[in-house]
């Protein structure tokens, strides 16, 4: 037995290590996101800045236990065996939810869930004992601490509202008072905000970073403490005369400067105060088994009364933060998932148009109405002088976006400033007033309330914007309800089944991680890039001709291989053949979706009258191809649908058909991926498809005509012939744009090219 549960306390560790790398690819996107948005340094140095801040606030970190050992459940009423059982039912479902979330892009709250997995894990166990020994129900609430619980869940959500209506008030004001020509009044204004930022930053620093740390005690931290008025006038005075004189030199930005600043101070604050989320309940299983070890008594009848008292309350060991910092500045380097979370935010605050990370909902829509509506009649009520005053504010382009045209930063750094600083002031204040925070809850709304106020979320945005919104909001509250739910079912199995139980929860979550990495696609995409040189818009049109013939070969080929996969999935009734064809069609449609906005994009940035055919000539391919992957993917669904729902086979005369059309698309498509084929032959073949086409068509008809086929046989067949041919006049268009030499008159005499 003892052996046994010691195996349980080093498997938490090592989940521990785990965690934390889950942990911080979420948590990432809270210190990160403003300085890699708005481009404050290269990502090196940000990097650079942002790994010190984690590794100074970890080993600093006081590391308290108190929420795992007593925050959510009363300990005196578990058993060193609950809570052993407890403690590994939620770290493995955190590790699973965390990663869940991480390959979905989407940040969620690693407060949350580590909240509620306790809580369910509790809530279960605790049912099991009150069965168990026959109490009544009412004794079921004493095993929690309902109060903590219920003031930690209130203060988090109610952060939310805060967070996002600070945001935009501070952003509002301060965009109108700078304009995005902030430069202009960059040596004053960026004095006055980095005076002001750098004050706030050392307090957060003070009395967050450092909070309850070892060096909480130190001579200098404690002096800041009790000087503190006075020490911040001289830190503000002497930050603004500083920023000031700097801003003499040519091309320094003080916001710049704040920015990273921020980035540190946020960096060493997440690493100081949420590590407890990641090694609190690790490192209180660690503390329980030392305490067990020396009673001597049963696993199953010691009481963990002692953390009902000043243990309860006890720190981690400095080893254990110490290898904690390191493991999480690693993940930081390394993670993929990490920055895919990161872009998640920096595409929904983003300055600039472009392809939108989330599609529309019938919620975000009736919101944005209605939203849209109320500003409109309350904009009535304030003068017509006062609204142009305001206009005039924002007329101006955002210097930003211009400044890198193969890389524009995603907002400028007035607002990624202003995102760092507030969130700062907001957590340092939560933490005066002994209010748990979430981070992520923080930062995110802050981030979407400053980009509402730069007026990011326009008429052509705002419904994707709050569709965003909602379904990362969503996503918190599926985190909660997740936590809750998963964590209870697993610690009833483990109460049930004892050891054996947590073999079966150990195998459901590793199967659970291995089928989310296996489906979901973690494929790092910070910018859409087109697949193409970055000085294609240099180029002239018989430079880049060859290049287009190139991509139109390969998608060729890539048709080619899905016709087969198609004649394959009707013969066999293959349902697998037909759900992957599907998955590659969609990474093709959201790749294709990504450069048609690369283009408009870059054709803002970068067009020039000189270059404008092939500009055209771009829009014109990529719109082709949007085509050429609606008619593959509504071919491929009709198969899909003929397949799953189990329709009655071909007959063999329309297998035959299909088999022979197919071959002679075959056979175009090798000709279109040949670079070396010519105009007239691509042509002759395309009028073959459209002659057979037109055959089996006719077929058809007299077969209905007849009573020969079923209806079910007659869509497929019919679907299949005609979008396989619009497809095929789609690859005819793409392989023309800049061929002159093709005879478009024979084409459109035609209608095929």
């Amino acid at each position: 037995m003892e052996s046994i549960l010691t195996l349980l306390v080093i498997l938490l560790l090592g989940i521990a290590l785990f965690d934390l790398v889950v942990g911080v690819s979420n948590d990432a996107v809270n210190f990160l996101t403003s300085a890699i948005g708005s481009r404050a340094a290269t990502f090196r140095t940000i990097m650079v800045v942002a790994s010190i801040g984690v590794f100074v606030g970890a080993a600093s970190s006081g590391g308290l236990m108190e929420i795992a050992k007593r925050g959510i459940f009363n300990p005196n009423f578990f058993t060193f065996q609950d809570i052993i059982f407890i403690y590994v039912v939620v770290m493995l479902t955190d590790v699973f939810l965390l990663d869940f979330f991480n390959s979905m892009r989407m940040p969620t709250s690693t407060t949350i869930s580590i909240v509620f997995e306790l809580l369910g894990a509790s809530v279960a166990m605790s049912f099991l004992h009150v069965l168990d020994m026959n109490q009544p129900v009412s004794m079921w609430m004493d095993y929690l601490n309902t109060g903590k619980a219920l003031e930690m869940i209130t203060a988090i959500f109610v952060s939310v509202a805060i967070a996002f209506v600070v945001g935009w008030v501070v952003q509002y004001v301060l965009r109108g008072l700078l304009t995005f020509e902030y430069r202009r009044y960059g040596r004053i204004g960026g004095a006055l905000f980095g005076g002001v930022a750098v004050v706030i930053v050392l307090n957060f620093i003070v009395n967050v970073g450092l909070k309850d740390s070892p060096l909480q005690g130190s001579v200098m931290v404690q002096f800041v403490i009790e000087s503190a008025t006075t020490v911040y006038v001289v830190a503000f005075a002497g930050a603004t005369a500083l920023f000031f004189g700097l801003g003499a030199r040519k091309n320094y930005d003080a916001f710049r400067t704040v920015t990273l600043i921020g980035t540190f101070a946020l960096a060493m604050a997440f690493a100081s105060n949420d590590l407890v989320n990641f090694i609190g309940v690790p490192i209180a299983g660690f503390e329980a088994l030392g305490y067990w070890s020396d009673s001597g008594v049963p696993a199953d009848q010691y009481m963990m009364d002692v953390w009902a008292g000043p243990a309860g309350a006890g720190t981690a060991t400095p080893i254990f933060l110490f290898i904690a910092g390191v493991v999480m500045v690693i993940t930081l380097w390394v993670s993929k998932k990490a920055r895919n979370v990161i872009q998640t935010e920096i595409d929904l605050g983003r300055q600039e148009e472009g392809v939108e990370r989330f599609r529309g909902n019938e919620i975000a829509r009736i919101f944005v109405r209605f939203v849209s509506f109320s500003v409109s009649q309350s904009l009535k009520l304030v003068p017509l002088s006062i609204r142009q005053a305001i206009n005039r504010r924002y007329a101006a382009r955002p210097v930003a976006i211009t400044e890198s045209p193969d890389d524009p930063p995603a907002f400028d750094l007035v607002r990624a400033s202003t995102n760092l600083t507030i969130a700062a002031a907001l957590i340092s204040m939560g933490t005066y007033l002994k209010l748990p925070l979430s981070t992520t809850y923080v930062t995110f709304m802050l981030a979407m309330g400053t980009s509402l106020a730069d007026r990011a979320w326009s008429q052509d945005s705002a419904v994707y914007r709050v569709s965003g919104v909602i379904t990362v909001i969503a996503g918190w509250f599926l985190t909660a309800i997740a936590a809750l739910s998963l964590s209870a079912v697993f610690a009833l199995i483990v109460g049930t089944y004892g050891f054996v139980g947590i073999g079966i929860v150990i195998l459901l979550v590793a199967l659970g991680l291995y089928t989310v990495n296996r489906l979901i696609n973690t494929e790092l995409r910070l910018a859409a890039s087109l697949d193409l040189p970055e000085a294609w818009f240099d180029m002239s049109p018989e430079e880049l001709q060859p290049l287009l013939r190139r991509k139109t070969a390969e998608i060729a080929a890539a048709y080619s291989t899905g016709i087969d996969q198609l004649e394959t999935a009707v013969v066999n009734r293959d349902r697998r053949i037909v759900r992957e064809l599907k998955a590659r069609l969609n990474r093709q449609i959201e790749k294709n979706t990504q450069n048609r906005g690369a283009v408009t994009r870059n054709i803002k940035q970068r067009a020039t009258h000189e270059n404008v055919e092939a500009a055209k000539a771009l829009l014109f391919y990529f719109v082709e191809e949007t085509e050429l992957l609606h008619n593959v993917r509504i071919a491929a669904e009709v198969v899909r649908l003929h397949v799953l729902n189990l329709h009655r086979q071909l007959d063999p005369d329309q297998q035959s058909l299909l088999e022979a059309y197919f071959d002679t698309v075959r056979r175009y498509l090798e000709l279109a991926a040949d670079e070396h084929s010519s105009a007239d032959e691509i042509c002759l073949q395309l009028m073959e498809i459209e002659g057979r086409a037109d055959a089996i068509l006719s077929r058809q008809i007299s077969g209905n005509v007849d009573n020969l086929y079923t209806h079910k046989n007659n869509e497929l067949v019919v679907s299949t012939i005609i979008r396989h041919s619009h497809a095929s006049r789609n690859i005819s268009r793409m392989l023309g744009v800049f061929e002159g030499h093709l005879d478009r008159k024979k084409g459109q005499s035609s209608g095929h090219v």
